[in-house]
Formats: structure tokens, sequence, C-alpha cells
């Protein structure tokens, strides 16, 4: 009899672990809304605007508004980047559509598409 308690208890323990890793992982993919969003942050006077990619990561951070002090708008992105992580790092990478001519003969990117079909221009 107390063998059989010993291998319901532990069945149970299992199927409750199987259960919390089901929930666990089915609210990890939920919680990506971020997928090819944008969000607006605004603070001191600056506001960025964060492009997030198809897998949930930061594809870009743009400077939407400067306060005209460079040191107050590093200051606003180094806070996003706490907040959110560094961009282009585990996003998927942009696929350069087109060139420009660069110094030296060299060929420069010009446009790129990233993960949720945006296109960047580069300058």
């Amino acid at each position: 009899m107390h063998r059989l308690r010993a291998i319901l208890a532990g069945a149970c323990a299992l199927i409750a672990g199987i259960i919390f890793l089901a929930f666990a992982h089915g609210s990890g993919a939920a919680a990506q809304p971020r997928s090819c969003g944008m969000a607006t942050y605004s603070s001191a006077g600056v506001v960025y605007r964060v492009l997030f990619a198809r897998n949930g990561a930061v594809q870009q951070y743009l400077l939407a508004e400067s306060s005209h002090n460079t040191e107050k708008d590093h200051d606003v992105l180094k806070a996003l980047e706490e907040k959110y992580g560094p961009e282009a790092v585990n996003a998927p990478p942009l696929q350069i559509t087109s060139f420009k001519p660069g110094t030296g003969g060299m060929m420069v990117p010009d446009k790129a598409i990233d993960s949720c079909g945006r296109v960047t221009h580069f300058h």
C-alpha cells in the first residue's frame, strides 16, 4: 500500500510539472504582443519610436523628436535599452534591397527590409 502511494504521488508530481511547463511556455508565447509592433517612448522632451521585429525583439530605435541636447537624447536611449534591450541583436537580420555608390568605388547599403516588411532608408 505504501509503494502504491509513493508511485501515485510521483505520478501526480510529474503531471503537475508537465502542466506547469505547458502553462509557462504558453504564457511566454502569449506575451509577445510586440511582434511587428511599435511603441512610442518620451522622456525629458525626447521622443523615441521602438520598432519590434517579428520575433518580438527590438529591431530599431528611431529618434522621433530630439531635445537638441545629445547627452539627454543618449540618456533616454540608454533607458530604453535597459527596458527593452539592445536594438538588432536578437532581431532577424535586415534584407538589403539596394545599394548606392560610396567613397573609393565601394557600394554602401541604401534600402533594407526588416522581418515585418518595413523599409529602412540609410542616409
